[in-house]
């Protein structure tokens, strides 16, 4: 193959090798949604302050819905509601929620996000039962509260679950940018150079995650009106997709560091021919 030939396949298997690098962070972290950690998460999104809230003020509203809005009782109400929630009944409700939307994403079914107990007012009644026994049997007969009820649009629907498929070849996609990246070394003319440009690859496909981890939130906490529900979403996909952001910025900050120490040896590699020209003329 001719050297220009070979210069300039080497140029665009190092381009692809970026491309491919990308969509293997993605892909890494697109496979939560089929992992079988996803209900664990989904438990770690509803301990944390701001769901935690919106759940209580939901349940707190349906609660004294049903008992009377009586001022003494509210602040009893509210701290049942708390132990409630650490409760085995209704963290087995909340890992029931999280499979069914997963089941639901991998397969391009989903339509709706949805939160519902059904153990919640026996949960409730069990925390209350020592301080208010009528107040506890009163409770106990509340059916199922849904907290949250949003409609997923058909084109996120679609989106997830092209998502989840590709999460399945994280690890093959792992394997082909190494291979890849290989490859544009083994065919390169100028290794140095070749070198650099992969690390200016790194680089910007580091960029582009964390930029997708961020337009990705952004378009997410958008689809809800009030201001504690987009605090929720963002936790939630802070939970499950927060280590996007970091490895992007570790990728890049890898690729700017390989481009950079690739640079330098070459120019110091340079220095010793150059004052060998001089000492000849």
């Amino acid at each position: 193959m001719r050297r220009s030939g070979r210069s300039l396949l080497a140029a665009a298997v190092t381009g692809l090798t970026g491309i491919v690098m990308l969509i293997a962070v993605l892909a890494h972290y697109a496979s939560v949604m089929s992992s079988p950690g996803f209900s664990a998460r989904a438990l770690r999104v509803v301990s944390t302050g701001p769901v935690r809230s919106l759940i209580v003020e939901n349940i707190d509203g349906r609660v004294l819905a049903v008992t009377g809005n009586q001022s003494g009782i509210q602040p009893l109400i509210s701290v049942a509601v708390e132990q409630a929630l650490s409760d085995s009944r209704v963290r087995a409700d909340i890992r029931a929620a999280a499979e069914s939307l997963q089941s639901q994403l991998v397969s391009g079914d989903a339509h709706s996000l949805t939160l519902s107990l059904p153990d919640i007012g026996p949960a409730i009644a069990a925390s209350i039962q020592g301080r208010s026994p009528q107040l506890a049997a009163e409770l106990a007969r509340i059916g199922t509260i849904t907290v949250l009820d949003v409609r997923i649009p058909p084109s996120a629907a679609q989106a997830l679950n092209d998502l989840a498929r590709l999460g399945r070849d994280a690890s093959l996609l792992v394997v082909l940018t190494v291979v890849l990246g290989a490859l544009a070394l083994l065919l390169s003319t100028n290794r140095r150079l070749t070198a650099v440009w992969l690390g200016v690859a790194a680089l910007v496909s580091g960029l582009l995650a964390e930029a997708a981890y961020l337009a990705g939130r952004g378009l997410v906490t958008d689809q809800f009106s009030s201001t504690n529900a987009r605090t929720a979403a963002g936790v939630a996909w802070r939970v499950y997709l927060g280590g996007l952001g970091t490895t992007g910025l570790v990728l890049a900050a890898a690729g700017a560091l390989a481009a950079a120490t690739a640079s330098l040896m070459g120019a110091r590699g340079s220095t010793p021919r150059r004052t060998a020209d001089l000492s000849q003329r």
